[in-house]
């Protein structure tokens, strides 16, 4: 059955009641008639008889007229509101441009009218939006062909992948490194070696998947215990047989939890050949020379032996002296000219703490080879040179063999350490190994349960600058084996970022005018907030009175152009001081006076900062305070800052008189924004850039679009209580 238009129904409508009208007068008519006396109805029929003309003429005319009242009405208010209703849906739904043009009552033309002015805003607005998505297209493609430029430059490989392995963006440089050529087959002569890298597809394939987890596991630990290098370092050999160094770099959501990581992949396939080539060399010339000094040493045991040899022989053997001793120093030469500089390996391995690597071991002995590991804890400071995973499952799988070899199911460990190395026993009770059996599983590629790494404990070995041997103990019922590792430094203390959220006691005014800049100018004062360039900074202090003498100990700024927030382009340092730094502040922001020993002094910092912020506005919280404390190092100094000022905290107060709270954590969560690193300079920098992103368009629907107008709207807030 057809649907049913609203022109049909309104038909259908008179239609019925028409009827309804007919119905009810005959009926009407018939009860009125049945109440009539005989000569009342004869006097009713005469009547119609004699008049009839006149009553059929009237009857006529008044369903005439009823007729066009409702054409009329059809046609000047039900029709026309059936054409605003779908033309109204054409101007929503596929043409902003479209008007509607149409005749009917007064009201029905103003209606319509009305939707055309609202038709015309939408369609500006649609404008402005499609045009504001056109240019902000154009920038994010002139950025991904910078981004991909940059990307296909870079030597090394890059990819990103999610949580769960899963590839989002590499470059070509990745995909030489992690895929084998065509002509380099599985063992089923179907798929390339190394397996297929490319978006969507999981990064396991081309990457051994325990490397990774190895990598990424200790990252929840870190972030709880404040740590601030998250990255990881490992040597891996792809499944392509090239020798790769890898960084893993941690991307963390808005909650600092995993979201995905990046591997940077450096490729030393071709430097480690060039080292074994090298050392095989080395190898074949020291087998030379100490031929050479063999043949040496004979001929001088002879001589000597033998004083009364013939002259003839004697010169003979003099010959041959200094013909092996020029043989052998050539070959010297030789080595030290063209290969001195080329002997250790190319490959820099990451530093680990002694502990975790011990820990890292025993982990994996119990869990893979199902062994007991014990001994003393490794001090803290202690530091070893090594790639954490390959040489763990190195060592395991030497445990592995020995307790396969005799019988040992219970390890301890000891350190010896040296100067330079640290000497690591793995001692058990019972017989020694013999150091032939070493040897044979030096040239065996080491695997563990179900791991392992596409390369021999020789070459492990050999990458580590690692020695390792077999010896009885000092208790004769006793015997280990040693590792022999190279001990590096502590890597330099950096300054950790703070994490946790404290109650602020920074007074909220202070003694600044930020209305009367110097650097303020008709041109400045015109610009879009949009349009200008920002410096979004914050301090951190000694205490909170700087008028007594409190001091910056640390500084953080963050640049914002074009409305877009330029993490890449921040600024933080911390600042040395000769002042005390209090306790209460030091719970607030977590600076303690050691971090700051080695530091630049303010008079340093403040030429940095104002060298980041040329020319760009300041934009600050409660900025009154932190512009007070440049202001009291300009005699100092010599350096004053007479760039333009706005206070998020002012700003706030405009787009929202009626609440009663704007620092930073309020207006933060107001807003919606997290602040991270809170009470770090540099974590409250970029709270406070994305707070004032957040303020501009608010701004803009109290009619405030220009710098002029948001420095005159902040002066008028009740909380511009600044002293003069």
């Amino acid at each position: 059955m057809p649907r049913l238009t609203k022109s049909h129904t309104f038909w259908w409508i008179v239609l019925s009641g028409t009827l309804f009208f007919i119905a009810v007068s005959l009926a009407l008519a018939v009860i009125l008639w049945m109440q009539l006396a005989m000569a009342e109805r004869e006097f009713i029929l005469g009547f119609i008889e004699v008049h009839s003309i006149y009553i059929f003429g009237a009857t006529v005319i008044l369903i005439t007229g009823v007729g066009f009242a409702i054409d009329w009405v059809y046609w000047m208010y039900i029709l026309p509101m059936h054409r605003i209703a779908e033309e109204t849906g054409i101007i929503h739904g596929v043409n902003p441009g479209h008007r509607i043009r149409l005749k009917g009552s007064g009201d029905v033309v103003r209606l319509a009218n009305a939707i055309n002015t609202a038709a015309d805003r939408y369609e500006e607005l649609h404008r402005s939006v499609e045009e504001r998505i056109a240019v902000s297209r154009v920038r994010i493609e002139e950025d991904k062909s910078i981004l991909s430029v940059v990307l296909a430059e870079l030597p090394e490989g890059v990819v990103i992948c999610t949580a769960g392995g899963q590839i989002t963006l590499y470059n070509q440089r990745a995909q030489q490194l992690l895929e084998a050529p065509h002509k380099l087959l599985s063992a089923d002569g179907l798929h390339p070696a190394g397996g297929f890298i490319g978006l969507g597809r999981s990064v396991f394939s081309v990457v051994n998947k325990p490397i990774i987890t190895h990598a990424l596991k200790d990252i929840p630990e870190k972030l709880r215990s404040g740590h601030h290098d998250l990255t990881s370092s490992f040597v891996m050999i792809a499944r392509n047989k090239r020798l790769l160094q890898a960084v893993t770099v941690p991307i963390l959501s808005p909650l600092r939890e995993l979201s995905g990581f990046v591997l940077i992949l450096t490729d030393f396939t071709g430097q480690m050949e060039s080292f074994r080539q090298v050392e095989s060399l080395f190898e074949s010339l020291s087998m030379g020379v100490r031929s050479a000094i063999a043949s040496v040493r004979s001929s001088v045991e002879v001589i000597l032996d033998y004083p009364d040899l013939p002259l003839s022989k004697r010169d003979e053997f003099q010959r041959i002296i200094h013909r092996e001793a020029l043989s052998a120093g050539a070959a010297m030469d030789r080595l030290t000219a063209e290969y001195a500089g080329s002997i250790r390996s190319p490959v820099p391995l990451p530093r680990m703490r002694l502990g975790d690597f011990l820990e890292a071991v025993r982990n994996k002995a119990e869990v893979k080879a199902g062994l007991s590991l014990s001994g003393e804890p490794a001090e803290d400071h202690l530091r070893i040179s090594v790639d954490g995973y390959s040489m763990a499952l190195a060592t395991v799988f030497i445990l592995q063999r020995v307790g396969a070899e005799l019988g040992i199911r219970a390890f301890r460990w000891a350190l010896d350490k040296k100067e330079h190395h640290l000497g690591l026993d793995f001692i058990w009770a019972g017989a020694p190994l013999r150091l032939e059996m070493l040897r044979q599983w030096e040239q065996q590629q080491i695997t563990v349960a179900d791991e392992g790494v596409n390369a021999s404990l020789k070459e492990i070995l050999a990458r580590h600058r690692a020695e390792l041997w077999s010896q009885t103990g000092g208790n004769t019922s006793e015997a280990y084996v040693r590792i022999l590792l190279e001990a590096v430094e502590p890597a330099p203390v950096t300054y950790p970022r703070r994490q946790t959220i404290l109650a602020t006691a920074r007074p909220v005014y202070y003694d600044f005018d930020l209305f009367n800049q110097p650097g303020q100018s008709p041109g400045l004062d015109d610009r879009l907030l949009t349009e200008l360039v920002c410096t979004v900074f914050d301090t951190e202090t000694t205490g909170l009175d700087i008028r007594e003498g409190d001091e910056m100990v640390a500084i953080g700024a963050v640049r914002i152009v074009n409305g877009r927030l330029l993490e890449s382009e921040c600024f933080e340092q911390l600042v040395k001081t000769e002042c005390i730094v209090r306790q209460e502040s030091i719970r607030i922001h977590g600076i303690q006076p050691e971090m700051l020993e080695g530091q630049p002094d303010i008079e340093q910092v403040l030429k940095m900062f104002h060298r980041f912020s040329e020319g760009t506005i300041l934009v600050a919280h409660n900025a009154a305070f932190d512009m007070r404390l440049l202001q009291l190092q300009e005699k100092r100094t010599g350096i004053r800052f007479d760039n333009p000022v706005l206070d998020t905290m002012l700003l706030s107060a405009v787009v929202h008189p009626a609440q009663r709270t704007h620092d930073l954590a309020s207006i933060a969560e107001r807003l919606g924004i997290t602040v991270m690193g809170r009470h770090t300079a540099l974590g409250d920098a970029i709270g406070t850039a994305e707070i004032y992103l957040k303020l501009i368009p608010l701004l803009a629907e109290t009619g405030i679009h220009t710098l002029k107008q948001a420095r005159e709207a902040s002066r008028k807030t009740y909380h511009a209580r600044v002293k003069y």
